[in-house]
């Protein structure tokens, strides 16, 4: 789905910062010092733009998702 959305296995920070509840630059500022949860990475020089592998995104988005879900059982009483 990532993929389709964005066009590429290879998706630049800017486009998905909000993702992580994160402004632009203050992603990328995270994105310098790699505490960002995803691992993050330049193409080319260091004024290329920071980029995240889809399939990384992907994974830390799927497992928000199991996590919200185990949350929301537990407080409604379903396991």
């Amino acid at each position: 789905m990532l993929m389709a959305e964005y066009g590429t296995g290879q998706i630049p920070l800017s486009k998905c910062a909000h993702l992580f509840g994160l402004s632009t630059d203050e992603a990328a500022k995270r994105a310098g010092r790699q505490s960002l949860p995803v691992p993050t990475f330049r193409a080319g020089t260091q004024k290329s733009p920071w980029m995240i592998d889809a399939a990384r995104l992907a994974t830390y988005l799927d497992r928000q998702k199991e996590r919200a879900e185990s949350d929301w059982a537990k407080l409604n009483c379903q396991r």
